[in-house]
């Protein structure tokens, strides 16, 4: 047969039909329909891709298909239950030596998962009890407990924390408790936010502010704060940026509550920005039932949990951090280092940033500081200089890896650097799968069908530069040796959704149902989603090998 026709699922609501073209033959762009014949869904309109006018001696100037072609077919279910569709598919081609088929009809079964399309979304949003929702809430609650110690807290203590410490008296407990409490609603707030955005299009609103020019801002915003905990403003600043970065009043105005309350919602915007799997669990409610109050209350909820931590440290500032003086000097000036540490790991995110050389230089200066502490306790003195000593090292060495085009302050140095086998390493990596860029939704249809033709399983990475969890498994997992190897059998795709208004990504992110970055898709040799593999956030190297061998079973 030199014309064939294959069917899988393209997502929730659609279905992709490839046409397998002959050399020497082509099909008619208007004589393609579809209908299902059987199965509790009905086609919707769809749009065919261009073809090539070609003058047949048939029908004169036509549109055709002179190559194989995948059109996405889109569908409305009528119900939640898995069900199996029998597909209709018309279509008529012609032999470019001039013999003509005459118009054919073939049909085609395929097994549908159990989704949810729009029309059940309003039923699930009245479905929801009391009970539910409690239930529901305290989930999210208790994920945002279990976040606390991730990407999507870590980044926020030192800003918290040096907002503290720099109203100067830190005697006053219900002080601190306050300012921590007007922090966490701010970020509270901003999850809110990402919450009914998700609930309502599927979309992730941090990834809108995960590009140079926020990151930047809200960079050069704690270096400003880190350099008011050191005491070096020389100029004049905007009064509203004074009050974000000098509250030096014995106590707070409403003013300043609403400037914390606003850093914070900007915090967790930028700052806090992390996609995984616990996270996508609670917004996959919101999307799930289409509610955008829901994807609020719950997102709310969980930031409440997050925040946990951050309200125990203002309301514990009072008993753990030392009364003025000079010690309360040296606190702020650490906090100072902390601010501008979080500043560089934003920056970590722009590939463009030499970002371990700013490590390096903060590392130096600050065991300089620590060497060059006074400090009338002699075992303290020690400790400084010992712990000054360790920071100058660390330094050094991220500025030889720094200069050697290295960004992890973690392994500043690769052990093969003093081992002389950089050259072997390199070879090693030659030749090695690598992950192919798609840059068209017609091209991703397309490698997909040739996989499928060649009997090969695909892995799709959604990829983005400000995704810092994307940039780790790039660093780790990826550059493993063994998970080179294994990788070597799958067809890789890489999915760049750094700009969330990019069309391409959108399409792809919307068809699979797709939160944000990191997710790593795989389909098997047919073609179809592997569902019960698909993977958000981090994976180390190990447990990464396992999930490909379970692909290989």
């Amino acid at each position: 047969m030199h014309l064939k026709v294959e069917i899988e699922i393209a997502g929730e609501n659609a279905l992709a039909v490839h046409f397998k073209i002959a050399p020497g033959y082509y099909l008619y762009r208007d004589k393609i329909a579809f209908q299902i014949v059987q199965g509790n869904a009905q086609v919707r309109a769809f749009d065919l891709p261009p073809g090539t006018v070609k003058q047949d001696p048939y029908f004169g100037a036509v549109d055709v298909y002179l190559i194989s072609r995948s059109i996405i077919v889109p569908i409305e279910r009528n119900s939640l239950m898995a069900d199996a569709l029998s597909v209709t598919v018309n279509f008529q081609g012609c032999a470019e030596k001039g013999i003509c088929y005459a118009p054919m009809s073939t049909i085609r079964t395929i097994e549908l998962p159990g989704f949810v399309n729009t029309k059940t979304k309003d039923q699930a949003k009245g479905a929801l009890s009391a009970r539910n929702l409690i239930a529901f809430f305290a989930a999210a609650f208790v994920t945002g407990l279990l976040l606390t110690f991730t990407p999507c807290v870590l980044p926020l203590i030192p800003i918290l924390s040096s907002i503290i410490v720099g109203q100067g008296d830190t005697s006053r407990r219900l002080r601190g408790g306050a300012i921590s409490l007007a922090y966490v609603l701010g970020t509270a707030a901003t999850y809110a936010a990402i919450g009914a955005v998700a609930g309502a299009t599927g979309e992730q609103l941090q990834a809108y502010f995960q590009n140079i020019w926020a990151i930047g801002l809200i960079s050069i915003i704690l270096t400003l704060m880190a350099l008011s905990m050191f005491g070096l403003y020389e100029i004049q600043m905007p009064v509203f940026v004074q009050s974000i970065l000098t509250a030096r009043t014995s106590s707070l105005s409403a003013g300043s509550f609403g400037m914390i309350f606003l850093l914070g919602a900007v915090s967790a915007l930028v700052v806090g920005a992390c996609v995984s799997p616990l996270l996508i669990s609670v917004l996959s409610i919101a999307i799930f039932h289409g509610d955008p109050y829901l994807g609020a209350g719950l997102m709310f909820s969980m930031a409440l949990g997050m925040g946990v931590v951050l309200i125990a440290i203002g309301f514990g500032a009072g008993i753990l951090l030392p009364r003025t003086g000079a010690w309360m000097d040296r606190v702020k000036h650490l906090f100072g280092v902390m601010l501008i540490g979080v500043a560089i790991y934003l920056l970590g995110t722009i590939p463009a940033v030499p970002v371990l050389l700013l490590w390096a230089v903060l590392l130096i200066m600050f065991g300089i500081y620590l060497v060059k502490s006074q400090t009338p306790i002699l075992k303290w003195r020690y400790a400084w200089n010992a712990l000054g000593t360790l920071c100058i090292i660390w330094g050094m060495l991220a500025m030889f890896g720094g200069l050697n085009g290295g960004r992890n302050i973690l392994q500043p140095v690769s052990l093969t650097l003093f081992s002389g086998e950089v050259l072997k390493d390199a070879a090693s990596q030659k030749g090695q799968p690598q992950f192919y860029k798609v840059t068209s939704v017609a091209e991703f249809e397309q490698l997909l069908s040739d996989a499928r033709s060649d009997g090969q399983s695909v892995i799709l990475d959604f990829y983005a530069d400000w995704c810092t969890d994307c940039l780790r498994m790039e660093k780790t997992t990826f550059n493993d040796p063994q998970v080179r190897t294994d990788l070597t059998p799958f067809r890789l795709l890489k999915l760049d959704v750094t700009d969330p208004s990019d069309p391409v990504g959108k399409t792809i992110k919307q068809r699979y149902g797709v939160y944000g970055p990191p997710a790593l898709l795989f389909f098997n040799a047919q073609g179809q989603e592997l569902l019960a593999k698909r993977l958000y956030g981090y994976l180390d190297p190990n447990r990464f090998l396992s999930l490909l061998k379970t692909l290989r079973e």
